[in-house]
């Protein structure tokens, strides 16, 4: 350990000094943010050259205060330095998941500013770009028309940017496909027959039938419910455009009959943990073991989860399948819930002690510029004509006449004690992690993950995503409150749909459990998302 943090330390220094010194007299703004493992991430942040870089370009210096531990230990310090009072320049975090009541409650609180005004006087970048993408800068404003943090920004505009969002879907044994002599499934009835194939043709060629055809770990089932024009929980209804509630629909009897009809040929298999509904747990054991032949999967699990498997069959193969087409015929293919949005978990935002918010807006919009966003994910250019000092030999990456970005060497080389393999060792990755605001950065994206990854993320983004509740809805906190109160309805639906897909209980009895529902209070719970909703799409108009 003394070796590694010795190499990291000297890494640093020698970034440091490739990078020229700001001027004695510039700013500084005091910047917190959500860091990791502790053994490494203090020392990183002061010389990133990404950083240190953006940092000359908009005239300010930054002193880093960088939170590490556990989720828990990293969680109490946040909460105890909001409860403090004293609040450094710039906050990044998972506002929204940390704080109750999320951004919009740290405004009401009295501990970050309107950037609205900030925006028009010190942001010119920035408000260029809500200006050209007025469909984001409505996701990013609040019912008042209120802008309250920055993130980073996906414009979502081609399947490589949505790669970001879409990084998992239905998974298949290649092998297993060629083994039966079938391609791989794009309808329901199509998904069927394969199944039906994978029980009874031995793919695993170990001459007994012990397949699984669908291994719902993790659960898996819920993936086909976009075939039926549905989603798990609240969702957007593709006929009518209102709000409505997956498992309160008549669309859910039908994924229902489909369901019970694959666990009862045993088709479907390890869908709950127990009687309550509760999911079972990963699909990894029975795919380690050679016996799962589809799956909800990673773009990732060529990496994580094919080694593994090949060691048992050296056939083994995966394949990304298609999101099934939608049963009503009409030839489209919805995605499940991917929290598609233009903006990520983590924001920044500008608390009430900043005392110079020009300097730290003026920081924070060099972040969004093109060079900026550069800087972010893949540090510094060799050989930067404007800047011939940032490189000296140290850029961290070049571009090929087709305008393609390509890591050099040195950034290999100098990071390869970053990481002990939890992490990618990418010079890049160090920055683009902590998600700084950004516009776009979808070459990083496909440039930084392997060939599988990206194409599988790809097929799963040409699905539609127009069931999904947007993300940047946050109810406010009466409505999250009323929510609360419409109690057991999630553990009603688990316990039914167990009975349901097992055959406890008969679908006869299917308009008794909606009538249940509607007792326990749905329609209201559904009226409340609607309302959200309604506002949401109004705003800027």
């Amino acid at each position: 350990m003394k070796k590694f943090l010795a190499t990291l330390l000297a890494l640093v220094m020698l970034m440091a000094l490739a990078a020229p010194a700001l001027a004695e007299d510039t700013p500084t703004v005091t910047y917190y943010v959500r860091g990791g493992t502790a053994q490494y991430e203090p020392y990183i942040y002061p010389g990133l050259v990404g950083l240190l870089k953006i940092q000359q370009m908009a005239g300010v210096n930054i002193d880093w205060t960088v939170v590490c531990g556990n989720n828990d230990e990293i969680q109490a310090q946040y909460l105890a330095m909001l409860a403090s009072g004293n609040y450094p320049d710039i906050i990044q975090w998972q506002h929204n998941n940390s704080y109750v009541g999320g951004v919009s409650q740290l405004y009401a609180d009295g501990i970050i500013i309107e950037l609205n005004d900030v925006i028009d006087k010190y942001m010119p970048n920035y408000k260029a770009l809500l200006e050209a993408n007025p469909h984001v800068a409505k996701t990013l404003m609040d019912s008042e028309g209120r802008y309250l943090y920055f993130t980073v920004i996906n414009p979502l505009n081609s399947n490589l940017e949505k790669v970001a969002v879409t990084w998992w879907g239905l998974m298949m044994r290649q092998d297993w496909l060629d083994n039966v002599g079938m391609e791989a499934p794009t309808t329901i009835d199509e998904w069927y027959d394969v199944l039906v194939a994978f029980k009874e043709g031995d793919p695993n060629g170990n001459g007994e039938m012990d397949e699984l055809p669908f291994d719902a770990g993790s659960a898996g089932h819920l993936l086909f419910m976009p075939a039926f024009g549905i989603q798990n929980g609240v969702y957007i209804d593709p006929v009518t455009g209102k709000v409505g509630y997956g498992q309160y629909t008549q669309a859910y009897k039908a994924y229902l009959e489909t369901m019970h009809k694959w666990y009862a040929e045993g088709l479907l298999c390890n869908v709950f943990a127990d009687e309550t509904g509760a999911p079972a747990a990963s699909a990894d054991p029975n795919l380690y073991a050679d016996l799962a032949g589809s799956w909800k999967g990673l773009s990732n699990y060529w990496e994580q989860r094919l080694p593994q498997v090949l060691e048992k069959n050296p056939n083994a193969d995966f394949v990304a399948v298609q999101w099934p087409q939608y049963v009503n015929g009409s030839g489209e293919f919805y995605a499940d819930r991917y929290g598609m949005g233009y903006g990520d978990r983590y924001s920044a935002v500008i608390s009430v002690d900043c005392e110079n918010v020009e300097a730290a807006a003026r920081l924070i919009d060099q972040m969004y510029t093109e060079e900026g966003t550069n800087c972010t994910t893949w540090g510094t250019i060799e050989g930067d004509p404007i800047n011939p000092e940032w490189t000296s030999g140290h850029g961290t990456y070049t571009i090929d006449e087709n305008g393609v970005k390509h890591e050099t060497e040195w950034a290999n080389l100098m990071t390869e004690n970053f990481y002990d393999g939890a992490f990618a060792n990418k010079y890049r990755y160090a920055m683009s992690h902590v998600s700084f605001p950004r516009w776009g950065a979808a070459d990083y994206l496909a440039a930084t993950r392997e060939e599988n990854y990206v194409n599988s993320a790809m097929m799963w983004a040409e699905a539609s995503n127009a069931l999904e509740y947007p993300n940047a809805i946050v109810l406010s906190t009466d409505a999250q409150a009323a929510v609360a109160d419409i109690e057991n309805i999630g553990t009603y639906i688990n316990e039914m749909t167990y009975k349901f897909i097992t055959g406890q209980e008969p679908l006869t009895n299917f308009d008794v459990y909606m009538d249940t529902l509607q007792k326990m209070g749905m329609d209201e719970l559904v009226a409340l998302y609607q309302a959200a909703y309604d506002e949401f799409m109004n705003r800027g108009n």
